[in-house]
Formats: structure tokens, C-alpha cells, sequence
């Protein structure tokens, strides 16, 4: 919960996507004043009291003008997705890096109190890595996104080094919950969107991979703890996961216990995929003394029961 000591202003990028949206719900309830920046949410329901800006990320203008006030900024925006980032590392480095990079120099310039980066859980890392992962372990991430976030958590270090610009980055690992919808990241919504359709759930490979998935909820619980970290001497890298590793064919296998039944469909393994993906969390539990709590199979069903009234809505 947010400390009531004075009504926050935050600054949320990337507000018309699952997490962003998520959090300015959150923040709007608790009472926060919100400038939701980025497209428009395909769900408005709670977002009506944010002060929506919708514009481009690369649009210094307009940036600038949304964080008129703003005691936190929130990045969570990306213009590629992992899987296809090999393919444009060009634009994601003009697009994400330089963008961050000038994102920076506003905050600075405009007295930003802390800035908050939600950076990957997976893909900065690489494989070969200690299982659980710590923060502190090395990195040789396979794509680009990778090395794009784990370049922006560089360049944020060298602020926080010179006093610069105070910000925590939030390694978050794969979050599902309500609100995200099947478009190319997010397994979980995936393979229900096409269970809901009577399709077969699609995977990539043999179902083998293995990945750390943590309910949105507690993905926004870790924002909020990170806005509140005042010790200078803290970390400033965490992990934000669940702490347990989920095959895919173990994620299906659950939510064939939500819909009856799923078949699948198997496609050829991607090479951008690490094999195996489980953070480390003690650092956030000890340092934000933040935790994860929402059980797995209590929040899947209640991201399956989201998925099933949107598309009873539909018909």
C-alpha cells in the first residue's frame, strides 16, 4: 500500500499497456495524481480520473510536457518485443537507448524525485546463468532487447553514481494477470485466448522452457515498495519474479485444469528462447521487503475468468 504522507505525482510511460495500465489503476484508487503517457488502453474501466497524454515516447515535446510536476516516472515501455528484436537492433538502440537516454536528461532536468525502470528479468541475463539468478551474476543476454535494457541500467548506474538522478530498475520476469491480451508477448494470455476459442494452445519447441511468471498484482507491488526506497547506499537492481521456475507444459497443464482440457499445437523452438529463466528475489524481500502473494493457480484462474468475460462481451 501507498504511504499517505502527501498525494504522489507520477508520470507513467508506456500507460496504455498491461503494466502500465495496471499500475495507473492502482495509483487512481489509492488517490495518486497520474499523467498516463503512451496510446490509448483498449480497457478504460478505473483509468478515468488519470490525465491521459497520448503521444509518442520519441517525442521530447511532449514528454517534457507530461512531467510538468512529476515526483515519479515510471518507464515501462518498449518499442520491440524480445522475440523479434534480432531482427531491428538498429531501431531498438535509436528507439529504446537513445530514447531512454533523453527520457534521462528530462528527468534531470526537470527535478524528477526518483525514476523507475522496469528493465527484463529473462533476456539480460542469457543462458548459462546460476539457477535461481541473482542481480549481481553475469550477463550475456542473446538479443537485442537484452542488451538494450541492460545498456539503459548502465547508463542509469553512472546517474546514481554522480547524484544525478536517483532510479531503481525492476528486472520483472513474465507477468500475466487481468488486462493483458495475446499480441506476441505474454504465454499465459496466449494459450488462453485460443482455449477460450477452441483452438489449440501454440508453443514454441517441446513445452521444456522454463520460465519465472508473477502475478500483475504483485509486479505493481514492486513499483510501489521501489518508489519508496530512500537509503542512498541500497541496491538499485532487483528482481521481480515469483522465485519459481513453470514449464511451459506445466503452464498448460494448469490452465487445462481452469478449461477442462487443451490441446496444442507445437512450433518449431526460437533461438532467442534461454532454456531455463528463474530470478533470485531475496534482495527485493530483503532491501523493499517486498514479496510476492498471489498463489499461482488463484491467479490464473482469475486472469482465465477476465479473459472469458471480455470474450463473452464480445458475442
Amino acid at each position: 500500500m501507498i504511504k499517505k504522507q502527501h498525494v504522489g505525482r507520477w508520470l507513467v510511460i508506456g500507460a496504455g499497456g498491461f503494466i502500465g495500465s495496471s499500475l495507473c489503476r492502482k495509483l487512481t484508487k489509492e488517490g495518486e495524481i497520474v499523467t498516463a503517457f503512451g496510446r490509448k488502453p483498449k480497457f478504460p474501466e478505473g483509468l478515468e480520473d488519470c490525465r491521459w497524454i497520448v503521444d509518442d515516447f520519441l517525442n521530447e515535446k511532449a514528454l517534457s510536457n507530461a512531467m510538468e510536476e512529476a515526483e515519479f516516472v515510471v518507464h515501462a515501455l518498449s518499442t520491440v518485443k524480445p522475440a523479434k528484436s534480432n531482427e531491428s537492433p538498429i531501431i531498438d538502440v535509436k528507439e529504446n537507448l537513445i530514447g531512454t537516454l533523453k527520457l534521462i536528461e528530462l528527468c534531470k532536468a526537470k527535478g524528477v524525485k526518483k525514476l523507475i525502470f522496469l528493465s527484463s528479468g529473462g533476456t539480460v541475463y542469457g543462458p548459462g546463468v546460476p539457477v535461481p539468478t541473482p542481480e549481481d551474476c553475469a550477463h550475456e543476454p542473446i538479443c537485442s532487447y537484452g542488451v538494450v535494457k541492460l545498456a539503459i541500467e548502465k547508463y542509469l548506474a553512472i546517474q546514481q553514481y554522480q547524484g544525478l538522478l536517483d532510479s531503481v530498475v525492476l528486472r520483472v520476469s513474465n507477468p500475466y494477470g487481468p488486462y493483458q491480451l495475446a499480441h506476441g508477448q505474454g504465454v499465459i494470455a496466449a494459450v488462453i485466448e485460443r482455449l477460450l476459442a477452441n483452438k489449440p494452445a501454440e508453443i514454441w519447441g517441446d513445452g521444456s522452457v522454463i520460465r519465472d511468471y508473477i502475478f500483475i498484482d504483485d509486479v505493481i507491488d514492486a513499483i510501489i515498495a521501489a518508489t519508496q526506497l530512500v537509503d542512498h547506499h541500497a541496491p538499485r537492481i532487483f528482481n521481480i519474479g515469483s522465485g519459481v521456475g513453470r514449464s511451459l507444459n506445466m503452464v498448460i497443464d494448469s490452465i487445462a485444469e481452469i478449461h477442462g482440457k487443451a490441446d496444442i499445437q507445437r512450433l518449431p523452438g526460437r533461438i532467442v528462447d534461454v532454456p531455463v529463466s528463474i530470478l533470485d528475489i531475496q534482495r527485493a524481500n530483503r532491501v523493499l521487503h517486498w514479496h510476492p502473494r498471489t498463489d499461482w493457480m488463484n491467479g490464473l484462474a482469475t486472469a482465465y475468468e477476465w479473459q472469458k468475460q471480455v470474450r463473452l462481451s464480445k458475442s
